[in-house]
């Protein structure tokens, strides 16, 4: 464990939602170890309930579960409204199936960690998703963008990712710069660029932009 996931981490609080028991316990006691506070769910119905009363900084969310799943989880964590879509959220699977990280990027996932859990893999990613979520808002306060993200996600039905990916193509950010400042690759933000097209019916970056600005 090295000490740079230990600094100033004691803020942030991480919900855990995972049906294996011992697994949970596992990761919920390395998230501890690395200074965050942490909230553990044995299922989708069970972190619905903790969610009443606590928002969390970041969802970590196994995908196969009875009753509510991962995927009808971030359904449901979205329509909580904007203070909650923009939860960083992680995908826990025992499976590598491409299908499945498709299906969780595009409902809106942040990322997504295959079983058996590398805990030093997913003590990076925790980190990383989380210094993205304060890049993000520190950006958009220095820039003073008017067009937010819960402003795009409600015009235009974009997934809280999607929404991030527009505020920064507002800011002035090229896509190789967002992929570098999100910390995903160019095929991710790719990926998004796409369902973003298709969701504000425009083609090309230019025309993206240019609409939004008219917001």
């Amino acid at each position: 464990m090295t000490d740079e996931f230990n600094v100033g981490k004691a803020r942030h609080l991480v919900l855990c939602v995972e049906d294996e028991q011992t697994l949970r316990r596992d990761i919920a006691d390395e998230l501890s170890e690395a200074g965050y506070a942490v909230l553990e769910a044995s299922n989708g119905r069970q972190a619905l309930d903790l969610l009443r009363n606590a928002r969390p900084d970041l969802i970590l969310c196994d995908i196969s579960m009875p009753d509510l799943n991962g995927y009808d989880l971030l359904k449901a964590v979205h329509a909580k409204g904007a203070d909650y879509a923009g939860i960083p959220f992680v995908f826990l699977s025992a499976l590598g199936d491409p299908r499945e990280i498709v299906e969780g990027k595009r409902l809106g996932a942040d990322d997504y960690l295959v079983k058996p859990i590398d805990y030093d893999l997913l003590l990076a990613t925790v980190h990383a998703r989380l210094r993205q979520v304060a890049r993000i808002r520190s950006a958009q306060r220095a820039e003073g963008t008017d067009t937010d993200m819960a402003t795009l996600s409600t015009s235009y039905g974009l997934t809280p990712a999607e929404a991030r990916i527009a505020v920064a193509l507002l800011e002035g950010r090229q896509l190789a710069q967002i992929a570098t400042d999100f910390e995903i690759s160019r095929t991710t933000v790719a990926f998004h660029m796409r369902n973003i097209f298709q969701k504000t019916r425009t083609s090309r970056q230019a025309e993206l932009v240019a609409l939004l600005l008219r917001r």
